[in-house]
């Protein structure tokens, strides 16, 4: 698969609960952290996920939100600790990467005012924060 998001998970489907209209499903990295997404019960059949079905958790660069905050509170269900392996700053813009473990590379794209604002700097342990709206699943 070729796509232009700069998030590419692989994982295995280990929890799917579905809704009237839409699903939530739970997706286990190799190195163990888990991704929850929803989608419509519609995909759920048309990919015909089943639990154990190995899948690609996608999420663009712009739907990662960053937080240095340890004990943080907030209703996204995607909270992912890593630790800050790269800074690459633009004129309008900073894309911040995130080592999660075992070569899995989390690709956040922020304002530079942002970047700043924190001071966000390499070897920092922060959070990756995503909304579970915000994670498309593929085959």
């Amino acid at each position: 698969m070729q796509i232009s998001a700069r998030n590419v998970f692989s994982g295995k489907v280990v929890e799917l609960v579905a809704g009237a209209v839409n699903a939530e499903v739970v997706l286990e990295l190799k190195n163990g952290i888990k991704i929850v997404s929803i989608i419509t019960k519609n995909s759920i059949e048309n990919l015909d996920l089943k639990v154990g079905k190995e899948v690609k958790a996608i999420i663009k660069s712009t739907s990662v939100m960053i937080s240095n905050e340890k004990d943080l509170k907030i209703s996204a269900r995607n909270i992912l600790k890593g630790k800050i392996t790269n800074i690459n700053k633009g004129v309008v813009s900073a894309e911040v990467s995130l080592d999660l473990g075992e070569n899995q590379i989390l690709t956040s794209l922020i304002t530079l005012n942002s970047a700043q604002d924190v001071d966000f700097k390499v070897g920092d342990e922060v959070c990756g924060i995503i909304k579970s709206t915000s994670v498309m699943i593929g085959l």
